[in-house]
Formats: C-alpha cells, sequence, structure tokens
C-alpha cells in the first residue's frame, strides 16, 4: 500500500530544501503524486519585526513575497524528477491558515509538514503541524527544523501503546515499515502499570509479521525520567531514523493540543516523526 497522493506544507523558505528533500525522495519510491502547498494571508496583520531589516510591513505582506519564491524551490526540486508534481499556492482572508492546509491534505495519504521553529517570528501564524496531527484525520510526516534528512525509514521505531493513536499510527506507517531494514516496537511501561512488567504486548508484532515484517519488541519501565525522555534515549541507542507514534490530544480552548509525551516529542525530536491521530 504505497503512498500515492503526498502533500507538503512549505511555508517557510528557509526550510523548503529540507523538507522537500525527503518529500520528493518518497514521491519517487512510490510513483505518487507529490502536491506542494503554501497557504498566507491576504489581509493586513500587525507589523512584525525581522531582524537586520527593521519592520517590514505586515506578517501578510513577508508571506506574500515569500510564497514566490518558496514556489522557485519547489519548481527547482521536482524538475526532471520522473513523478508528478503540483503547486498550489493560496491566499485566504483570515490568518487562520491550517485549516486550509487541512482541506487539501484530507485528499492524500501523507502530508509532510516542518517541525515547529520556536526562533521563527511567523511561527505562532504558519507553522501547525500539531493541528495538522490531530485535526486533519491523516498520518502527518513532521520534519525536525534543525539538520536534513534525504533518507529515512531505513530503521524505524514505533512508540507503542495499546489504543487507538497508536494503532493507526503503526498501519498508517505500513508503506514505511514494508521497506524498512529494521523495525522496531518500543513499548513503554510506567511504574505502578498494572500489566505485568515482563510480559510485552506482542500483539502489534504479530500483526506487522503477517505483513511479512520481523519486529523487535523492546520493552522500557521508567521511572524518574519522563516518556518523551525514554522515547528520545532509546531512538539514539537504537540508531532510529524515523519515530512512528500516536498524536495524543486533548481539548483546550475549543482547541486540539498534544499530550504530555507527544507534546515532548514534538518541541524535541531528533529525527522524522510520523503522527497519527
Amino acid at each position: 500500500m504505497p503512498y500515492k497522493t503526498i502533500l507538503v506544507h512549505l511555508n517557510d523558505k528557509r526550510r523548503a530544501d529540507a523538507l522537500l528533500e525527503p518529500a520528493v525522495r518518497l514521491a519517487r519510491r512510490h510513483n505518487a503524486h507529490l502536491i506542494g502547498i503554501n497557504v498566507h494571508a491576504s489581509m493586513p496583520a500587525p507589523p512584525v519585526p525581522v531582524p537586520g531589516s527593521g519592520v517590514l510591513g505586515s506578517v501578510a505582506a513577508v508571506e506574500r513575497q515569500a510564497a514566490d519564491e518558496i514556489a522557485a524551490i519547489f519548481a527547482r526540486m521536482t524538475a526532471n524528477q520522473p513523478l508528478v508534481a503540483e503547486w498550489r499556492a493560496l491566499k485566504v482572508p483570515h490568518v487562520d491558515l491550517a485549516p486550509v492546509v487541512m482541506d487539501h491534505g484530507r485528499a492524500a495519504d501523507l502530508i509532510i509538514a516542518g517541525q515547529t521553529d520556536p526562533d521563527w517570528e511567523l511561527s505562532p501564524l504558519a507553522d501547525f503541524p500539531e493541528r495538522l496531527a490531530l485535526e486533519s484525520g491523516r498520518p502527518v510526516l513532521v520534519v525536525p527544523y534543525i539538520g536534513r534528512y534525504p533518507e529515512m525509514g531505513r530503521n524505524v521505531v514505533i512508540a507503542w501503546k495499546a489504543g487507538r493513536e497508536a494503532a493507526r499510527a503503526a498501519f498508517d506507517a505500513l508503506p514505511f515499515l514494508l521497506a524498512a531494514k529494521a523495525v522496531h516496537i518500543l513499548e513503554i511501561k510506567e511504574r505502578g502499570d498494572e500489566r505485568p512488567a515482563l510480559a510485552p504486548d506482542t500483539s502489534i508484532a504479530a500483526a506487522l509479521a503477517r505483513h511479512g515484517l520481523r519486529p523487535n519488541v523492546h520493552t522500557s519501565t521508567i521511572g524518574d525520567i519522563g516518556i518523551g525522555d525514554e522515547i528520545l534515549s532509546r531512538l539514539a541507542d537504537l540508531g532510529a531514523d524515523l519515530l512512528v507514534m500516536g498524536a495524543y490530544g486533548h481539548s483546550r480552548m475549543r482547541e486540539l493540543v498534544f499530550g504530555g509525551a507527544t507534546r515532548h516529542i514534538a518541541r524535541h525530536m531528533t529525527v522524522p516523526t510520523l503522527f497519527s491521530h
């Protein structure tokens, strides 16, 4: 079951190349239709200071200027590639951009987005991978804002917890898992968990084995360290280049926000992470 339609959200010209590298490779591998999308506000917004340039005007004006540059990067990186590439640039009369990207992403097999960059002035407006993961209904591959990740998915870790979100993530990631050289299932138990500490949940391993996979099962019982930090530590130990996990969220002020461990990974990720909710 390959990814046949891949949508990549390109909102920052500085990170466009780093997002498009894995997107183009995935599209080539799966013979997919690759859609690049940029959405920016067409209405005036409060002035935003840009270091070294003073006040360049509104957020909308800055985004309009960047949209053409991002389009050129998309054209350059998809030129002469054995895939169908489609560019979508949209102006909307408001500053809530996430629903527009989600509307387009719901017809895709996979959405690719950049991790929220806390040091980017436009991040509160233009970075929203968490909302895409929680509200779009599609798997979302989030690429760290630091580093380059042209190759990913050769050594995959599934953060497993017997629940809806983790189950969705594991099966949404099947195209990655089937192409991987190694797949690890990491089940993390908290102290006080009623389940036997030495009895890992092998049901997901058995299900994946029926797809021809041979996953390695690992368990961790956490103490003082948090679940998010334990996942990051095991990723390093296993040399993983892709994390698959459920996006756990809860409602706050009529918005869905990430729960603790998911939020920690989203903020501190060290490898690309596929989230499903």
